[in-house]
């Protein structure tokens, strides 16, 4: 079957040609009879087969236009990957499974359906769940079989793309029409994404699309690895690239698997930007879940982070709760790693500084670990932009601090109503007060509604509950819902109100170290010496300085007074024994005991021992319920030899 599909793609690529010569550049490349004769043995093909491609010229597949694209409910949500530019991780990620490493084309994700062999609806991912109809375009594609031999329901998915010499041959076509470099395509991706989504099939005709398959989605098929799975699709006339087999595990083994992908990426002329790992063994796979963004049974290595040209537009100021104004570039919309990116932190004045920026540069973009917008690279260095000397909210003068390395803008006016607004914003976020209700809208609109001026205002709303029902988008049932989260906050853990405070320099790690030092006793923590919060566990100068100033000012004093006659902090028993000194645990899965589980991380911490996020090397316990579990930080313990105990076991430990 194999040989017959070749020699059918063989006998189409020849025939197309020698098409293109005859019809456009009035060229006789074959005998008329040579001709009929190649057309009649990929006829015999086809019948043999059952394939039929969308390029053959047997198939005369007529353009269609759209009015509209029509939205496709996917059966199977066709989530992202989780990615990752670590060998590490990926070695991490591998453990003890075998595993398939695939090139990973970087185009756009579509879904083909086919039933009793016939090609019946083609769509994109969109947001995984509803995509948009293509089949008008997919008829178009260069290699995409019209015709299967599978009499059954099949849906697969796989990777529209354009290879890099028709990308710069239709770039150059599109120079000589007039279209200035500015509105030229950036990337293949970019191209692909266009010409899928056209609604005249025939100018998707004409970007000579292709197709790549990675994945079965239905059939009745039951294979019991992922190469299997590939190989039926092959057999099907699909192009896929399925790379190789990962039996051993080993970092140097895979960073020459990983350089071989980058030079065959090189050869292909297909933009490929990494690797997708995958376990082959599908039962497992399948038995490894997902999360609501991506499938836990493939990890995409990628050989760098994706990269877009774009032009700076303006650059926004923000004001945060400590007064210092973060400047935001606003750049032409880009898409990276699927999604559209418009904006992007520029963190402070010494990032501005180093990158030379002015209004209208051209601009390099990229999401620092797939997730992050960040300006990368400033081409043009203007080297002009303005830095305001006056907030950009209350007018009033700014000034640029040295802080460590960096240079931040700061607003001078204490009472700026951004900085008060994004003050109670942190203090009844959800690792704060955790105030549910009280969104930045509804904040704002009480502060200017001169409800709230201070923290504990929140504690004294009900004298406007009239007013606050009655106001547009505030009815009974949202006051309800208020009063009782309010009611709630008003039982709360020290570290969370420390937290909630807004003291500079200190989150909730430093706020729980704070609460440890000094018993759980908010008076201990009001008298506070400089010499004493210099002693509390990883606090240097400028942060036990932050502290003391905060607690030295006699507005923040007042205010904490008051909140203490509304709310009252949640006894910690101080237990006198350090059973736990040195130890390092990791926390995972659910407890019956510990309800919410922080009440064991609080217990740990009171014993003298630390609790961390992931499993490493100096991890000496992870507490699991489920020990036989396949997640990822019980396949870190074992790999560490960390050894990993239930509830119960840590209980006994500390009896």
């Amino acid at each position: 079957m194999e040989l017959l599909i070749a020699e059918m793609k063989r006998l189409i690529d020849f025939l197309n040609c020698a098409r293109n010569e005859y019809y456009n550049n009035n060229n006789s490349i074959i005998t008329d009879e040579s001709y009929d004769a190649r057309f009649d043995r990929l006829s015999c093909i086809e019948k043999e087969t059952g394939i039929m491609m969308s390029s053959s010229p047997t198939q005369r597949v007529g353009f269609e236009v759209k009015s509209k694209l029509q939205k496709v409910k996917h059966i199977t949500p066709l989530k992202s990957l989780d990615k990752t530019k670590s060998i590490e991780e990926l070695s991490k990620f591998i453990g003890n499974n075998e595993v398939l490493l695939m090139l990973k084309v970087d185009g756009l994700t579509v879904e083909l359906n086919y039933n009793n062999g016939e090609l019946i609806l083609a769509s994109t991912r969109g947001d995984s769940e509803t995509g948009e109809d293509i089949t008008h375009n997919a008829l178009m594609f260069e290699n995409i079989p019209l015709n299967i031999p599978y009499g059954k329901k099949l849906r697969l998915v796989g990777e529209a793309f354009m290879t890099y010499d028709n990308f710069e041959e239709i770039k150059a076509n599109m120079r000589i029409k007039g279209i200035t470099e500015d509105k030229l395509p950036k990337t293949p991706r970019n191209l692909t994404s266009g010409s899928v989504r056209q609604l005249d099939s025939q100018i998707c005709k004409n970007r000579h699309i292709n197709f790549i398959a990675f994945g079965l989605l239905e059939s009745d098929k039951n294979f019991t690895n992922k190469t299997e799975e590939l190989l039926f699709l092959r057999s099907l006339g699909f192009l896929n690239m399925y790379g190789s087999l990962v039996q051993e595990n080993t970092i140097e083994g895979l960073k020459e698997e990983t350089e071989i992908g980058k030079d065959l990426a090189e050869e292909l002329n297909i933009p490929i930007d990494g690797l997708v790992c995958t376990y082959n063994n599908l039962l497992y796979a399948n038995s490894c879940g997902s999360t609501s963004h991506h499938p836990l049974h493939s990890l995409a290595f990628k050989f760098t982070d994706e990269q877009q040209t774009t032009y700076l537009i303006s650059v926004q100021w923000q004001v945060g709760r400590t007064g210092v104004i973060t400047p935001v570039a606003i750049f032409k919309p880009v898409e990276l790693d699927g999604t559209e990116v418009k904006q992007a932190s520029l963190h402070n004045i010494s990032i501005i500084e180093s990158l030379e920026l002015g209004i209208g540069d051209e601009i390099e973009v990229y999401k620092a670990n797939q997730i992050i917008p960040q300006v990368k690279l400033n081409n043009t260095k203007s080297n002009d932009l303005h830095i305001p000397e006056h907030c950009p909210i209350c007018f009033h003068e700014t000034v640029i601090e040295q802080l460590n390395d960096s240079k931040t803008l700061n607003c001078t006016n204490k009472q700026c109503p951004a900085k008060i607004l994004q003050q109670f914003n942190h203090f009844v976020s959800r690792g704060a007060m955790n105030i549910e209700g009280l969104s930045e809208s509804t904040l704002e609109k009480f502060i200017n509604s001169g409800y709230i001026s201070n923290f504990f205002d929140i504690y004294t709303l009900n004298k406007f509950e009239n007013e606050i029902v009655n106001s547009v988008g505030f009815g009974k049932k949202s006051w309800e819902k208020l009063l009782k989260a309010i009611e709630t906050s008003k039982k709360v853990d020290l570290q969370n109100f420390i937290f909630a405070l807004g003291i500079d320099q200190i989150g909730i790690g430093g706020s729980k170290k704070l609460v440890k030092y000094f018993n759980n006793d908010i008076e201990k923590i009001k008298n506070a010496t400089y010499e004493q919060l210099l002693e509390v566990d990883d606090f240097g100068h400028v942060t036990a300085m932050a502290v003391y100033d905060y607690l030295n000012d006699d507005n923040n004093i007042n205010t904490i007074n008051k909140l203490l006659t509304y709310i009252s902090i949640n006894k910690m028993e101080i237990l006198s024994n350090k059973k736990l000194e040195g130890k390092i645990f990791v926390i995972t899965g659910s407890f019956e005991n510990f309800k919410p589980r922080k009440k064991l991380e609080t217990l740990i911490e009171s014993l003298g021992g630390k609790c961390q996020g992931s499993v490493s090397k100096n991890t000496n316990f992870l507490i699991n319920n489920d020990i036989a579990s396949t997640s990822g930080k019980n396949k870190d313990a074992k790999e560490l030899c960390v050894k990993i105990i239930t509830e119960e076991e840590f209980l006994e430990m500390i009896k």
